[in-house]
Parts: structure tokens; C-alpha cells; sequence
């Protein structure tokens, strides 16, 4: 939350201190920058009910010293109220305070710490001793009457006779007890000026009400997770003082905008402004600004100036969020946004600017949102779909990638299909390419993670066609990070354009891979690149077969390229271990796709990646490789073609390493007569198939006398 003493900054550590005359009790507000709202609603409360209320946003006026201060506010006979929050429990400076307050009465018989809750949030450690009272999800008046009621002292007899524990009122006593109340206030006029960190001159509005200039969307019905990211913001913001901007940025789908709207209502008694901007089209944001003007009193068709100029003018707490900053304004990627954000900028102590967007840098600092953790996703979707078993809920997620946007996609589609969701994740797990159009979100219209990265992806295409073909690139290999060398370690294996002539020069390179990483279509770490499941599913949709099929045709070349051959040899086993994944993905699928060259490549990755995982105690997998080199080979080249002889041989090595000993030595007694026939006596092959049955007669003799 925002609200602070236009001298001063906002900062989650602040508290109130200061103050002077006694009246009946007198009070010291305790509290974050953050619930500075709440807090000078609690403080004006108590001092219209005749006590007195220290609190920093009205008593640290201009060459106050704020340590001595404190001091002497902890130091006399005042009782402290904890304006109790998530940030509150972060913040060091409020728990020295309550911490204080504690000490000076450990077993609570002077109630001299008071706690009450600003928000749903934990009373840990020696708080959860201490009874509290919530104000937040109330009207005002419970509110104001839970306060008052916390702060007697003496007992809480009531005023008049209780009702008759069996339901009916006693003889001349009211059908219920009368509350003691204290005396009303008025809720005084709507707050037009006055100090940024509050004022005596009008009454605070009571924080869980709407601010009166109010256009933010509709919250989410079940907002899940995302707290760490919401303090952030709040952090962020308090961090920067009079040029309070915090750009969310994240991929598409994984809910900046939710987040957006939930720091704002989460937040709005921190404001009397909040006005929401839709930025994907920069020409429409002139628009929306003209239409805050109008709220604030001004001619239709005001400019920011003007508009920030009112604001100031009437020293007004705002917030505006520009969502979905995306158009670059000519600015291409390397300007991100600033163009757009830039004229925005607060240039008061009042204003804060939130914004969301894709673009990594779009407003300096900023708040990256990713994909759920797994534990936030199974609670999304067993909320949305009421019978889902926890169990199957992880399996959807996990084939999701744990992407918000396609877990609400997958709610509606087993909400609106019944559809078994066992089923429906074997459907994920088979064809997660033609599943990602299906099922509707309600409050995206349209938006599916098919065509949600559109738009990026497009644009991508026109300023840098290179990090395009690299998207594309990266979307047929598998979900596990791309090492970048795999392309600038085989420039030749690329073909023949910009992401060519970008491998073989470091600074286009990098320039490529910053435009990807820049649209939040991957994300770098170090010397790899991942793109996300989903991402790399929609990408792979958008694509022709032809075109598909040629793509990973490449990365055949660029793996047969890079791999070493001797699969033995332990210095290239790591090398195999950050590539495997991704030799498997484009061995999945038919080989009648491939022209010949290409067939000839997938041979070699097929016979060598057998090889490997045979090595690496894996012959039950390494058997289907193996199967499918020799079968490619002796298609493409013949029965009798010398490496179709090396493939047969290989596989009847592993037959032998599984145990299939007699399907080996057939296997091998075929290869060295072939060997015989077809090649020139002395060949080097011929000694190997021969040294290699013996090894297998040797261990069939073995079995048989075991």
C-alpha cells in the first residue's frame, strides 16, 4: 500500500510515533508503510471516540527525528495497536515495535499491545498469544465498533441484561442486548487534499471500500498463490520513491494481468485514484487517460500532463496500471516500451505506476512472473474441477508446464467436456500439440495457448527473423534447456539466412537471443536456452508439416554434428547427457518423413544413441534404437552395405547384454558371413564380428553349465 508524508518516502519499515496530550487513553499506531490506510483510519476512530492516536502520518512533521521519536512513543504509558499484516510481520522496525510493547507487559495485565488484522494473514510466535481483532471483510461500522470495543478497559459487562440463553427475551428487556457503543463520527467529506501520508483535515476512508475514481477489472473469483510476487510489487514500489514504477513482466499466460488486479484491490485503500489503462495499442491509451480527466473534473480529451498536473494539484494518492505493454512504439525490441512508459512516470510523491508486460527491461526494475509451483497449480485445478482427484491434477500440471493460463484452459475444458481427467491427460501426454486449442477461459474470450504467443511471435518474425528460425529451432527439440553451441558449434549444419549469419557472428548472436528472452518466449540460463513446453507445442502448431519436418531436420544435422562418435569415451559423455533429451525428441516420430540425407543423419543418431544407453546400463531402451538404425540402413543402403553390417552387429551386442544370447549369436553368426562375402579378406570388421561371436558362444556356454 502507498500513503506517505509528501516529504518523505515510502518504505515498508515505516511506523508512527510522536504526539501530545493526554486525553481519556492515549495510543501509539503501529504499522507498515503498506497499511498506512488502515492505520490512520484506526488512529481517527480512536480520537473520535475522545482518545488519543499517535501515528507517524500525522505527528513526524517536517526536522522530526524519527529514532527519538519512537523512543519517547514507546517509552510512556501509551498502548500500542499492531496493524497486523503480511508486510507488517516482514517489516524489522514494527517488530522491535510490538516486541516493546511486549516487554513492558509480558503477561498482558496492562493490555498494553493490541492487535488487529489488516488481511488474512499467520499470528506467529509469541503474537499468537495475544487475541486479536479483524477489521478486514467487515462493513465500517462492525469495523469501527470490533475497535472500540478492543480498546475498553474494565470488563465487558453489557449495558443492559443478556438475552435468555433458551431463546426467549427477559421480562421488560429488549429483544437483544444493546451494544455499547462509543460516541459516532461522521464520515466527513470526500478527501480531496491533504498530506500524501494522511490528514486530520478529512476523514480517511475506510480501507476495504472502493476508491471513489475506480475502473479496475473484476478480481478473479479464486486467486491462487502469487504471494512472494505480490510483496514484491508492493517492495518495488516502496522502494522507488517519487519515480514509483514496477514493471510485471513475464510470458503470456502466466498471469501478470491477475496479478495486476489483485495488488490492486488487495491495495485500494492505499489509494483515492486507481485507474487501469489497457496499453496493447499505444494509440488508445491517449483515450483512456482523457476518460481519468473527466473523473477528476477535467475538460474530455486531457492529456497526461494536464490529468498528472490535477493529481498533484489536489495532492491525490494514485495508481495507474498500464496492462499489456506491448507495442514497442518503433522503438523495436531493444527499446522495450520505454517510449510508451516513459511520458507516464510519476513525478510526484502520490503517483505509482504499475505495468505489465512481456518485455524484459520495459520500465527499468521489475517483478518476473513465472509458472505456478506445483502445489499452486493442483490447487487451481482441483478448485475449478470439483471431484479431481490430487493425483491426476499433478500429472495435468506437470504436462501443462504448470502455465496458468493453460490450467484454466484445462478446467473448462473437463468442466465443459465431463471428460474422464485420466483421459484427458493421456490425451496431453499423446497429442499436447492438438489439445492446446481446446477449452475456454471465461474472463479471455478467444485466448487459448494456441494463439496466445501470437502476437509476439509475429513481430518476432518482422524485426528479427533470425531469433524466429531460432524459436522454431528450439520448439522441436525437447522441454529440457538448449545449449547454445549446439548451434554456433555447427554453423554449417544451419541453413543457408539470418540465423545462419547470426550463429557465425557473437555479438548478432547475442543480439538474437536477447529478442527471444526480451519477448519472454525463453528464458536464458548461462549457456542455455528453455523454451517452455507449451510455447515450444503452439510454435510446432503454427508450423506446416513440410515445414515442421524440415526444422528438425536441421537439429538432426546440428546433433550428428556435435555429438561425439565414441560413445565409451567418458570425456564426451557430458555432452551426451545435456543433448540426449533432445536426440530422443527428434527420433520420436516416423522415419518415412526423411529424405535421404536426413535419413542417413537419423541412422547415425539412432545406432550411436543405442550404443550409449547400452553403455550406460540401458539395453532394454537402447534395443528399439539399434532396431531402427539397422532397419534404416539396410533400406537406404543394403543388406550388405558395410554399415549396415557395423548396425546389425551393434545390435546383436546389445541382444547379448539383455540376456538374449541366442538371438545374438544368430544375429552375429549372419554378420560375420555377410562380413566374409561382401568385404576384402583382412578387413578390420571381420576380426571384430568374429571376436564378437565368440563372446557370445562363450556366454551361452556359461549359461548352460550355470
Amino acid at each position: 500500500m502507498i500513503g506517505l508524508d509528501a516529504a518523505q518516502e515510502w518504505d515498508a519499515g515505516w511506523v508512527t510515533g510522536g504526539g501530545a496530550g493526554e486525553v481519556s487513553q492515549r495510543f501509539f499506531v503501529s504499522y507498515t508503510g503498506v497499511d498506512v490506510r488502515w492505520a490512520e483510519w484506526v488512529a481517527w476512530t480512536l480520537e473520535a471516540a475522545g482518545h488519543e492516536a499517535l501515528i507517524q502520518a500525522w505527528d513526524f512533521g517536517p526536522g522530526s527525528h524519527f529514532v527519538g521519536e519512537m523512543q519517547r512513543a514507546l517509552s510512556d504509558d501509551r498502548r500500542t495497536v499492531a496493524v497486523l499484516s503480511a508486510a507488517y510481520l516482514e517489516s524489522a522496525f514494527a517488530t522491535e515495535e510490538w516486541q516493546a510493547a511486549w516487554a513492558a507487559d509480558p503477561v498482558g495485565t496492562e493490555q498494553r499491545l493490541l492487535v488487529v488484522r489488516a488481511e488474512d494473514c499467520d499470528r506467529p510466535g509469541l503474537l499468537r498469544q495475544v487475541v486479536s481483532v479483524d477489521l478486514f471483510g467487515v462493513s465500517r461500522e462492525e469495523a469501527r465498533i470490533r475497535l472500540l470495543e478492543m480498546v475498553r478497559l474494565g470488563r465487558r459487562k453489557p449495558t443492559v441484561e443478556p438475552d435468555f440463553p433458551a431463546g426467549l427475551p427477559a421480562q421488560g428487556s429488549p429483544a437483544g442486548p444493546a451494544r455499547s457503543a462509543a460516541p459516532a463520527r461522521s464520515d466527513g467529506p470526500a478527501r480531496s487534499a491533504g498530506s500524501a501520508g494522511g490528514s486530520a483535515e478529512a476523514a480517511p476512508t475506510f480501507p476495504a471500500e472502493l476508491p471513489e475514481v475506480w475502473n479496475v477489472p473484476p478480481r478473479l473469483g479464486r486467486f491462487v498463490g502469487r504471494e512472494q510476487q505480490l510483496a514484491a510489487v508492493a517492495k518495488e514500489l516502496a522502494a522507488r520513491g517519487s519515480a514509483a514504477v514496477c514493471a510485471v513482466h513475464g510470458s503470456g499466460g502466466v498471469g501478470k494481468s491477475a496479478l495486476a488486479v489483485e495488488f490492486a484491490y488487495r491495495q485500494m485503500g492505499s489509494f483515492d485514484v486507481v485507474w487501469w489503462v489497457s496499453a496493447q495499442d499505444p494509440e488508445l491509451i491517449a483515450g483512456q487517460v482523457a476518460a481519468l480527466g473527466v473523473e477528476l473534473g477535467l475538460a474530455d480529451g486531457a492529456q497526461w500532463p494536464a490529468v498528472a498536473g490535477e493529481l498533484r494539484r489536489r495532492r491525490l494518492r494514485w495508481l495507474l496500471v498500464l496492462d499489456n505493454v506491448e507495442d514497442l512504439d518503433g522503438a523495436g525490441v531493444d527499446g522495450a516500451g520505454v517510449a510508451v512508459v516513459g511520458p507516464l512516470r510519476p513525478a510526484d510523491p502520490w503517483g505509482r505506476l504499475l505495468v505489465t508486460s512481456r518485455l524484459v527491461g520495459v520500465a527499468g526494475g521489475g517483478v518476473e512472473v513465472g509458472e505456478f509451483s506445483p502445489d499452486e497449480a493442483v490447487s487451481l485445478l482441483t478448485g475449478r474441477v470439483g471431484s479431481l482427484d490430487a493425483a491426476v491434477a499433478g500429472r495435468i500440471a506437470e504436462l501443462l508446464g504448470y502455465l496458468p493460463l493453460a490450467l484454466e484452459q484445462a478446467a473448462g475444458y473437463l468442466r465443459q467436456t465431463g471428460m474422464p481427467a485420466g483421459e484427458y491427460a493421456n490425451l496431453l501426454a499423446r497429442r499436447l500439440g492438438d489439445m492446446v486449442g481446446r477449452g475456454r477461459v471465461a474472463d479471455r474470450p478467444g485466448v487459448t495457448v494456441a494463439n496466445l504467443w501470437e502476437l509476439s511471435t509475429s513481430r518476432l518474425r518482422a524485426e528479427r527473423p533470425e531469433a524466429a528460425v531460432l524459436l522454431e529451432l528450439c520448439a522441436v527439440c525437447g522441454p529440457d534447456p538448449v545449449p547454445l553451441d549446439l548451434f554456433t558449434s555447427a554453423v554449417d549444419a544451419l541453413p543457408d539466412g539470418p540465423v545462419r549469419q547470426a550463429a557465425g557472428d557473437p555479438v548478432q548472436w547475442a543480439d538474437t537471443v536477447g529478442a527471444l528472452v526480451g519477448y519472454s518466449l525463453a528464458r536464458r540460463d548461462g549457456p542455455a536456452l528453455t523454451v517452455h513446453r507449451l510455447v515450444a507445442a503452439a510454435t510446432q502448431a503454427a508450423m506446416a508439416v513440410p515445414e515442421r519436418t524440415a526444422t528438425t531436420a536441421v537439429v538432426v544435422r546440428l546433433l550428428a554434428a556435435t555429438l561425439p562418435a565414441d560413445v565409451r569415451d567418458p570425456a564426451g559423455w557430458p555432452r551426451w547427457r545435456e543433448l540426449l533429451p533432445h536426440v530422443r525428441t527428434v527420433l520420436d516420430g516416423d522415419d518415412s518423413r526423411w529424405d535421404d540425407p536426413t535419413a542417413r543423419e537419423v541412422s547415425w543418431l539412432c545406432d550411436r544413441t543405442g550404443l550409449y544407453l547400452e553403455h550406460h546400463g540401458r539395453p532394454d531402451v537402447a534395443l528399439d534404437y539399434l532396431h531402427r538404425g539397422l532397419t534404416l540402413d539396410a533400406t537406404g543402403l543394403g543388406p550388405d552395405h558395410p554399415d549396415t553390417l557395423v548396425s546389425r552387429n551393434n545390435l546383436a551386442y546389445a541382444y547379448k547384454a539383455v540376456g538374449r544370447v541366442e538371438q545374438a549369436i544368430a544375429l552375429f553368426e549372419r554378420t560375420l558371413a555377410d562380413a566374409e562375402r561382401v568385404l576384402d579378406r583382412g578387413h578390420p570388421f571381420i576380426a571384430t564380428f568374429q571376436a564378437n561371436l565368440e563372446g557370445a558362444r562363450a556366454a551361452a556356454e556359461r549359461r548352460r553349465r550355470a
